[in-house]
């Protein structure tokens, strides 16, 4: 069995959804998100997928690369 967390779209931003608990608060980047979420599951020794709610709803793992910042080009 898989476990998910999943970052999706907030009126405020964005937030994230674990054993399908939304968090109580949300945030106003993506990359905040999936920091609170992982430092959420630093106790946890399950492996977690974690997704990212598309335009189309639909639900689509995302991997580790995609947590870093793209460097500042300007």
């Amino acid at each position: 069995m898989e476990n998910y967390c999943d970052i999706v779209p907030h009126a405020d931003g964005w937030t994230y959804i674990l054993n399908g608990v939304e968090s109580e608060c949300a945030f106003h980047t993506y990359e905040l998100a999936v920091a609170a979420a992982k430092s959420q599951l630093a106790t946890e020794t399950r492996e977690r997928v974690f997704r990212r709610r598309e335009l189309n709803g639909d639900m689509l793992p995302v991997r580790p690369v995609a947590f870093r910042q793209a460097p500042f080009a300007g």
